[in-house]
């Protein structure tokens, strides 16, 4: 098992779709996104591991509605708890927007996950991937200035209409300057074949195999040891 945001995941089987609400209804105003981020490289992996043990038949994804995303974005980029709030309440009064954008939202987190799953077994990155990402990140505000933030500095973003990418600009960011950083990064997925958890390998010698050591890691070296005992 990969360590906490989450884990597991391969290009075959993808997250099950989610169902959108079924009819519209009159929504009422969008919040708008204001936030301070100064994204790791790696946040947009956390966001593509939310989907947990992807070479299983029954992947577990952590993120089952737009409150769970939210949630996410607060913890690894930046979004303000109190504008977290506000989309709250938000959705829980306009179901059918807030479903659409949860769907958006998540096909973005898959084209991640496929861009990043691909160049970590060095195989062909999907066109249609890379042009989502491209569509996702024009449509994102841009970082046109930087701010104060907690004694370091971070991107500051303009209060901007809520979307899809507005509200992943971070993680988007973070696809965008790993992936042309992809010639001096080890992006790995991990070794065992139901997790695929994808991350960057920092190791000294650049032999990381495993998301964690002590979970799928250990697992792998258990099994090993099982079958040399069977031998005997």
């Amino acid at each position: 098992m990969g360590p906490s945001t989450a884990s597991p995941g391969s290009p075959a089987p993808d997250s099950p779709a989610p169902a959108q609400p079924a009819s519209p209804q009159p929504a009422s105003p969008q919040p708008e996104i204001t936030l301070n981020a100064a994204p790791r490289e790696d946040t947009c992996l956390d966001y593509a591991n939310t989907c947990m043990w992807r070479g299983t038949a029954t992947p577990v994804d952590q993120l089952a509605a737009l409150t769970d995303v939210l949630n996410q974005v607060v913890e690894t980029a930046g979004l303000p708890p109190e504008t977290a709030a506000a989309l709250r309440t938000w959705a829980a009064a306009n179901p059918y927007p807030a479903g659409t954008l949860f769907v958006a939202a998540i096909a973005l987190r898959e084209a991640i996950y496929r861009i990043f799953s691909a160049i970590s077994s060095t195989s062909p990155v999907p066109d249609a991937d890379i042009a989502a990402l491209n569509r996702a990140l024009a449509e994102a505000p841009p970082r046109a200035g930087l701010t104060r933030l907690t004694g370091a500095y971070a991107w500051h973003i303009e209060p901007t209409r809520l979307s899809a990418p507005a509200l992943l600009a971070p993680i988007l960011w973070s696809a965008a300057d790993l992936l042309v950083q992809v010639p001096q990064r080890r992006i790995r997925q991990c070794a065992n074949p139901q997790c695929l958890w994808l991350f960057i390998d920092a190791s000294k010698n650049g032999t990381r195999r495993w998301c964690d050591m002590t979970a799928c890691g250990n697992r792998a070296k258990a099994h090993r040891h099982y079958l040399k005992s069977k031998q005997r």
